[in-house]
């Protein structure tokens, strides 16, 4: 049911990279007045570049889950889309465009990971794409450039998705077996985002950003029936994997 639901709200939100982005509309010299906007952009792309190795390790752990690895199945075209859009992007206005050697040189890194905690990934890539999500949509508000803030936009939107699925899948698990309330718990309060694999400072538009640690306070509440410590969770955010 979850996968459905997912499938169904992924076709109706689904923007397409051709028709849906006005490429020849691009103004690279209004880009180009925001270098620190645009290396957010460059490590963004790098981050959603990564997951077809966090996505095969996340199958590989949650084989048994088969809404899990349904969901897993779309959002990684998804993730690697982002990736496309944001390369595209820096290519056309031409700044510093990601290379495949740079991409592999980032796997290569991390041929050894691995995860062993269902619940605990899930809590963790769940919190990695809320926070995503309100980078992309602080940085859209911010972008003078109009068509890169379109495209922020539409990421945005798509990681709150990401990260709603997510939710859904821990509160299936939940369910199921209360004490997975506690592995959640424990995730939060340890929490890194899943970009750490990949540069050394995700790349955030506002540090500590308070109504996203809010949000995310109350999306465990839910979840679990208890509070968690909102500032123990910002701050191993920024903490390297």
């Amino acid at each position: 049911m979850i996968y459905g639901d997912y499938l169904s709200t992924a076709e109706m939100q689904r923007w397409i990279l051709d028709l849906d982005i006005a490429w020849d509309d691009i103004d690279p010299s209004i880009a180009l007045r925001q270098p620190d906007l645009l290396d957010r952009v460059r490590d963004s792309a790098l981050i959603e570049s990564f997951f077809p190795i966090f996505t095969c390790r996340a199958m590989d752990l949650l084989w048994d889950d088969a809404a899990a690895t349904a969901v897993f199945s779309i959002q990684l075209y998804e993730s690697y889309k982002h990736f496309h859009v944001f390369n595209q992007y820096l290519h056309r206005v031409g700044y510093r465009p990601i290379d495949d050697a740079e991409i592999v040189d980032i796997r290569r890194r991390n041929q050894d990971l691995r995860y062993d905690d269902g619940t605990a990934l899930l809590t963790r890539y769940m919190m990695s794409e809320h926070f995503a999500a309100f980078h992309f949509l602080k940085d859209a508000k911010q972008a003078q450039e109009p068509v890169l803030r379109h495209i922020l936009t539409l990421v945005g939107r798509d990681e709150l998705r990401h990260a709603q699925f997510a939710c859904d899948l821990l509160a299936e698990r939940i369910q199921q077996n209360a004490d997975e309330r506690a592995r959640v718990h424990e995730a939060a309060r340890t929490f890194r985002h899943i970009g750490l694999h990949v540069v050394a400072d995700v790349p955030v538009a506002e540090r500590n950003e308070f109504a996203a640690i809010v949000s995310m306070s109350h999306k465990i509440r839910r979840l679990t029936g208890s509070d968690l410590r909102m500032i123990e969770t910002e701050m191993n955010h920024a903490q390297p994997a």
